[in-house]
């Protein structure tokens, strides 16, 4: 096969068959190419398909005859023949159904069956020994062992012969395959035919004149016939790759490719970034490159016969090539699967499913992916200019700075996946996305960091830590961009300025966080020297209203009657375990009980009304000096409300968050 080094460009529609391409004869326009194997290679490849046709007949056929002849005359080791075709035939059938190593199990344990039967036999003096001075169990052992081995042996020659020419027909031409799969079971029953009646009047049989009749003679022709056909069948079964049962006998279509694209058109180990293979013919090419980002594949033909491998992305999968060359999606599972770099402009993804589907690169303008799911999905550079995204589960997928959302159409995601495959937690709440909101609130995901806490976190040394930083001004220009639950993870996200390293803001983040958390155990005071905060002010709180029916004295709270009180810290940490795990409704009710329970035992609020007052004070107060705790309500609050009953809690969580949102829109009247 020669290299080609091209003079000119090649034009769309150009017969490229045979052609070995460099990388630096490589063009980006090969639209409507003819890729394959010349004519004289064809030739030659449908005369080594007869002469497997013709080997698989002429082994099955005197295979078949030579059994059956020995069986009709009942020679010596008939029995074990019998036994042979049991033990082949259930092989046969155990390795199409479950494969290989099934069918070698249930072959092994049926021929200790049959030894095990044949020694009651022998023991019953039913058979006597066929060779003198061996005892008769080890003699028809040895015989069933040689019998099955021999069996075994025919059948796979005969079998693989057989099957690699059907497989090869369909691979080698997808119009006439039907026609050369009729011609091979012809070739291979004629064959069987010929072969059967020669070596019975030719004596290949060994068969005696005295053997001669005509019940023998048919029993040893139609031995060979039945064989023969019996060959067809489950070479037609092994060779039929979209039946259930197609992963067990995939090495045959593999080897049937490798064969079919030999002299093919050759891209192998070539970069084919960018490369528009649009309505091409590739059925016999080489297409082992090492690269496929965004190349398009658009109306290929042929894609399924060529010589591909999942170096790249996984496009040897039938799913990712109907994908890749169709414009319309009609299997909808796709987890799990290496899709990097894909081109999949203006494809029909709707309720698709792509967990943990790598999509790292893949272009997907204008594509529809309405109500896919994108749970732990990675789309880290890739491009949805203009893509349909209305109802897309996006729980924990993976984006960065290059992941591209201009322009794209979405009126609400979803946020979480339940255990039944339903997409749940709809965002926004009560209201669609506004044009262009999405693309705003996802394209300025650049540079985030996400701190994953996993036993909890110390607010206030969180707090402490993202002020000290910020006051310290040491270049990291950071922003706090939310607070989320994942299970049992909290994750706070940060933004920092482009340019600075990842690991150096996440190392700095948490240095400083643990360094004010193990402060914080062991003096207050230490705490707040460190973060510039005046003696005084942290002790401002000595007596202040708190609301309308509340007062605090040093840390505690006090009604206006002074017939009860509460510790603020122990109040606050209650309601803020409380907020943290509103979406969970069981462990929600179990605290909010607790405490309601505790403001009536202490007296501190009796009434719902003062319940709720008190509860959404110290919300208030929260949010205003933990900026983390205030983000995390102004996302969540309106949920957690509105998942939770209706109670003192509720109404205090529903207020509270009102007025933070007030507050919000005052401070910035161009936000929603």
């Amino acid at each position: 096969m020669q290299s080609h080094h091209l003079s000119r460009p090649i034009q769309p529609g150009q017969n490229i068959q045979g052609w070995r391409f460099s990388q630096e004869s490589l063009q980006s326009e090969l639209r409507g190419m003819i890729a394959g194997q010349p004519l004289i290679v064809k030739a030659l490849l449908l005369l080594f398909i007869n002469v497997l046709y013709l080997t698989s007949g002429i082994v099955s056929g005197f295979f078949g005859a030579n059994v059956f002849f020995n069986i009709s005359i009942q020679a010596d080791g008939w029995i074990e023949l019998l036994w042979m075709i049991v033990v082949v035939t259930l092989w046969i059938i155990t390795t199409i159904r479950r494969g290989i190593a099934e069918g070698l199990k249930i072959a092994f344990i049926s021929f200790l069956i049959a030894l095990f039967i044949t020694a009651l036999l022998v023991n019953f003096n039913l058979f006597t020994t066929i060779k003198q001075g061996i005892p008769p169990v080890i003699d028809r052992s040895i015989q069933n062992l040689a019998a099955t081995t021999f069996g075994m042996l025919f059948a796979t020659i005969s079998l693989l012969a057989g099957s690699l020419a059907f497989a090869l027909s369909s691979t080698l031409s997808s119009q006439n395959k039907y026609l050369l799969r009729v011609w091979g079971i012809l070739a291979i029953l004629f064959s069987a035919i010929i072969i059967a009646v020669a070596a019975y009047h030719f004596h290949w049989l060994e068969n005696k004149p005295e053997e001669d009749s005509f019940l023998i003679r048919s029993i040893s022709i139609s031995g060979g016939i039945a064989l023969g056909f019996g060959t067809i069948i489950v070479s037609l079964i092994a060779t039929n790759f979209h039946n259930k049962h197609r992963g067990h006998l995939d090495f045959l279509r593999d080897w049937a490719i490798a064969v079919a694209s030999w002299g093919g058109t050759s891209f192998y180990n070539l970069d084919l970034s960018h490369v528009d293979f649009t309505g091409s013919q590739l059925a016999n090419s080489d297409l082992r490159a090492r690269k496929f980002y965004r190349t398009c594949f658009k109306g290929v033909t042929g894609l399924d016969r060529a010589r591909l491998d999942n170096r790249y992305l996984d496009l040897i999968n039938y799913k990712v090539q109907k994908l890749l060359t169709k414009e319309v999606c009609e299997h909808k599972n796709f987890s799990r699967i290496n899709l990097q770099g894909a081109y999949l402009r203006d494809v029909d993804m709707r309720d698709i499913i792509l967990i943990e589907t790598n999509l790292n690169g893949a272009d997907l303008q204008g594509a529809d992916l309405r109500r896919s799911i994108l749970v732990r999905a990675q789309v880290t550079g890739a491009n949805f200019t203009r893509a349909k995204l209305t109802g897309i589960c996006i729980e924990d997928w993976s984006i960065n700075s290059q992941t591209c959302f201009a322009g794209v159409e979405c009126e609400y995601i979803y946020r979480k996946l339940d255990d039944k495959g339903e997409s749940t937690d709809k965002y926004p709440v009560g209201r669609n996305f506004e044009k262009g909101e999405f693309e705003a609130l996802f394209q300025k995901v650049e540079e985030v960091v996400e701190l994953v806490f996993k036993e909890g976190i110390n607010w206030q040394a969180l707090s402490f830590a993202f002020r000290k930083l910020q006051l310290d001004d040491e270049g990291l220009g950071l922003e706090l961009k939310g607070v989320e639950q994942r299970g049992d993870l909290w994750v706070v996200k940060v933004a920092y300025r482009e340019g600075i390293p990842r690991r150096e803001v996440e190392q700095k983040v948490n240095l400083i966080y643990e360094d004010l958390k193990t402060l914080m155990a062991v003096k207050e005071q230490q705490i707040n020297r460190l973060l510039g905060i005046a003696e005084n002010q942290a002790q401002a709180l000595n007596k202040r209203p708190f609301g309308n029916s509340f007062f605090i004295v040093g840390s505690t709270i006090t009604n206006l009657a002074g017939s009860g009180e509460i510790n603020y810290d122990e109040a606050a940490s209650k309601i803020r375990s409380f907020v943290a795990n509103g979406s969970n409704l069981a462990e929600a009710t179990t605290l909010a009980q607790s405490l309601l329970e505790q403001f009536q035992s202490q007296s501190v609020a009796i009434s719902t009304s003062q319940q709720s007052e008190l509860i959404q004070q110290v919300i208030l107060n929260e949010a205003k000096n933990d900026p983390f705790f205030k983000q995390f309500l102004l996302q969540q609050g309106q949920e957690i409300a509105n998942l939770i009953p209706e109670s003192a809690i509720a109404t205090a969580i529903q207020q509270a968050y009102s007025q933070l949102r007030t507050e919000k829109t005052e401070a910035s009247p161009g936000e929603i």
